[in-house]
């Protein structure tokens, strides 16, 4: 008798039992029309398909409930997360932004009110405080889209000698002017793995090239003249440790990673400001004191483009031997890298 799956004549075994035994009856009395007792049984063997039927639709429809459930918690937590971002996005834009607004405010005052005269020198500062209130907002909605998962990324293969060796004349010019060495380091291989040529990272470039202009950016504004920014490459079987290590829950557990350290001899961080360094307007110690341009943004947008690699990023550094940045992405052999969302770990 083919009646039901397995799991339903697990349910229904002592049901099932009985209707043997009683179609094993009626076959026994030989008998062309069993009457009343046959009916019954074919009857009762007809109630119990029909019982099992409805179990079998009820362990679906509660199955897809349970989808659902899931799906809606998925939702709402979605929606708690983006409306936390949204008003983490208006405070930050109230707070950050009303300083060089209200500076610029008083400055037209002034000129309406003829109390200086609009010169070029004025004119030029207010453009520059436009400018950088421009950049933050630029800033402030891109790290507000890559925390919620909606900054598309867009990755491709990339060799990674060929990438590497081309930033060495990232910031040569810059850090000449500014009387500083940029120290390039040929790319370690500790993988024992094909050579660096034909190693390759899976990669938003654009958006990795935005981390290495940060961190090169600062490295240089840290350093004094006649100092030096070393950048220098690993690949290695598992990603370096660093004093502060930021990494998400879900990064990549890959067998191979590529590391890039960006090293300065500037002053070092106090070690009360290292826990802080990648928060979103955090600038250490008396960096404003000594005229050093920022919001305070870029490690924070360059630790949330990391994390959508399945990277990690991490600082190094004691006060008076300068600081070491790191960060440190899988490497792939052509096997699809999705865009999937993660949940930073913060």
């Amino acid at each position: 008798m083919d009646i039901g799956t397995t799991s339903e004549q697990d349910v229904f075994t002592e049901e099932l039992r009985i209707l043997k035994a009683a179609k094993s009856d009626v076959a026994a009395r030989k008998q062309p029309d069993p009457g009343q007792y046959g009916q019954l049984v074919d009857h009762y063997e007809k109630l119990l398909k029909t019982t099992m039927k409805l179990s079998r639709i009820s362990d679906i429809q509660g199955r897809t409930l349970k989808e659902r459930e899931q799906e809606l918690k998925s939702a709402h937590a979605e929606l708690q997360h983006m409306e936390l971002l949204r008003r983490q996005l208006i405070s930050d834009i109230s707070h950050e932004l009303r300083t060089p607004i209200t500076s610029v405010q008083g400055y037209v005052k002034a000129f309406l009110d003829q109390v200086i005269e609009p010169g070029e020198a004025y004119l030029s500062m207010l453009y520059q405080k436009l400018l950088t209130i421009d950049q933050l907002i630029t800033d402030l909605f891109q790290l507000s889209t890559l925390m919620a998962n909606r900054h598309p990324l867009h990755f491709h293969p990339v060799p990674v000698g060929p990438w590497y060796n081309g930033l060495q004349t990232r910031f040569e010019l810059e850090a000449a002017g500014k009387g500083i060495r940029i120290e390039f380091q040929p790319l370690r291989n500790e993988t024992g793995h094909m050579s660096p040529q034909e190693q390759k990272l899976r990669i938003d470039q654009a958006k990795i090239d935005q981390v290495v202009t940060n961190l090169l950016d600062n490295a240089v504004k840290f350093t004094p003249s006649g100092g030096a920014v070393r950048l220098h490459g690993l690949l290695s079987e598992r990603p370096p440790e660093a004093t502060v290590l930021s990494r998400t829950e879900t990064a990549s557990d890959a067998l191979r990673w590529f590391t890039l350290f960006v090293e300065d001899t500037g002053e070092g961080i106090d070690p009360i400001d290292m826990p802080y360094l990648f928060e979103r307007f955090f600038r250490a110690g008396d960096v404003a004191k000594r005229g050093v341009s920022g919001a305070g943004l870029g490690l924070a947008i360059s630790k949330e483009i990391v994390f959508r690699h399945g990277g990690q990023i991490g600082v190094d550094s004691e006060p008076g031997q300068g600081s070491r940045f790191q960060f440190s992405l899988p490497l792939h052999d052509g096997e699809p890298l999705l865009d999937v969302p993660q949940v930073p770990n913060r």
